[in-house]
């Protein structure tokens, strides 16, 4: 009775340590009472399917492809992501789980002198060392894997890269523990070799991770310079304001003085000389957000240069709680893009945006006419990739500091950027 209950208890808290492991993986798509009977379904549900797998090990492989397959439909149901991160998810799960009861038995049997078969099939001390060994350890390794999915922004490729290196190893420790009950005579040499493999693999995985971190380092000094770019755009247009009211305070002498003197005609003329000057001063975006205006009012005449129609609806407050650096990577970045795939559509060009402020909320859309072959935003024609093809990959991650939506959509012709900034006033 007592053994049932271990059993049990072992299986309920592996159960929970892989829903845990896969709901924050994914991230939960629902919250308060959905969230919990969520949870709380799959694992009555998979501590049953645990339980059958550690009593019948001989239909294990069966038996995991259910367990798998029951997670599967769970995050489905209730985490976000696509149906490939939750079937990754599951099998990085039940992989580390196998990786570790394997490489743990083997270790114990070694020390006791006993075989695997043995000390699994029955219920003793090393068995039960065994249970809670593994729990620990696979919690322990769980947070580790989901602290570097946190820190290390690891790409879909490198963590397929990681599992397999998870599979090849646990089939080394498979072997290793067959070629060791065969041969009582070479288990000590069998378990250093097994440690030694284990080892090696983890190394890999741990090289991989700090050339991922090199990348990510490229990566952030191409961000700074993308900055210091729109920054200068802030800049420059800065400087053309101040010139422009500095002008307008001295035609307004100009002006008063004609009016004192009566000179009525010369007054008429010199107006008309200033229709240059008014159209200078409506290439300039005046919302009262400095930042905002600067970087729309410089890639609008970028825009203009290159022959692009750019209109915008822009209707926003002063102070709006976003970052002005954030500012310069969003709506730098999405310009700098839609004005990239405009230069190679050979038709009609244009860009399109409408930021409007409402309830609390900052509403973007900008799209643009892109030729049907290929939109530069999801992927850079540029020869210099490292830093020209950041742009979404920027937008999303910078957005991801805030409460936001994203969408993009791709029409025949037409490229479409829209997001939402919630709470930022």
């Amino acid at each position: 009775m007592t053994a049932n209950i271990c059993e049990t208890c072992a299986s309920m808290a592996q159960g929970f340590l892989m829903i845990w492991f896969i709901s924050n993986f994914c991230g939960y798509k629902y919250s308060g009472l959905k969230k919990t009977l969520g949870f709380i379904s799959v694992l009555l549900f998979d501590t049953a399917v645990i339980t059958v797998i550690n009593h019948f090990t001989d239909y294990d492989g069966i038996l995991s492809v259910i367990s798998i397959a029951d997670m599967v439909i769970y995050a489905q149901i209730c985490l976000k992501g696509k149906l490939t991160e939750h079937i990754f998810s599951a099998l990085f799960a039940m992989e580390i789980v196998f990786l570790i009861a394997s490489l743990t038995s083997l270790v114990i049997s070694n020390m006791h002198g006993e075989s695997e078969y043995n000390l699994l099939a029955g219920f003793s001390g090393a068995r039960l060392f065994i249970l809670c060994f593994c729990r620990v350890a696979e919690l322990a390794v769980f947070k580790t894997v989901l602290y570097v999915r946190e820190r290390c922004n690891l790409t879909l490729k490198e963590w397929i890269m990681c599992i397999a290196v998870l599979f090849i190893t646990w089939v080394e420790v498979m072997l290793f523990t067959k070629a060791s009950m065969m041969a009582d005579n070479i288990k000590g040499y069998m378990l250093g070799a097994a440690v030694a493999a284990v080892a090696v693999n983890f190394l890999i995985y741990y090289f991989i991770l700090r050339t991922n971190r090199a990348m990510e380092i490229k990566t952030e000094l191409a961000i700074v310079k993308e900055q210091i770019k729109h920054y200068n755009d802030i800049t420059a247009a800065q400087a053309q304001t101040r010139k422009l009211k500095h002008d307008l305070s001295n035609h307004i002498i100009s002006i008063k003085s004609y009016v004192e003197e009566g000179k009525k005609d010369e007054c008429l003329k010199y107006l008309d000389s200033l229709t240059d000057y008014a159209d200078i001063n409506s290439d300039i975006i005046d919302t009262g957000n400095s930042v905002i205006d600067a970087i729309f009012t410089a890639k609008r005449n970028l825009a203009r240069e290159r022959n692009i129609d750019f209109s915008a609806d822009i209707q926003i407050p002063e102070n709006l709680k976003i970052n002005s650096s954030d500012c310069c990577v969003i709506f730098g970045n999405a310009l700098d893009n839609a004005i990239e795939a405009c230069d190679k559509v050979k038709g009609d060009k244009y860009i399109k945006v409408s930021l409007v402020y409402r309830d609390g909320s900052l509403m973007c859309k900008i799209a643009n006419s892109m030729s049907e072959a290929k939109n530069p935003l999801l992927k850079t024609t540029k020869a210099d990739k490292i830093n020209h093809g950041i742009g979404l990959k920027n937008i999303r991650e910078t957005l991801n500091k805030y409460s936001s939506m994203l969408r993009v959509e791709q029409n025949s012709g037409e490229f479409v950027l829209s997001f939402i900034i919630y709470e930022v006033n």
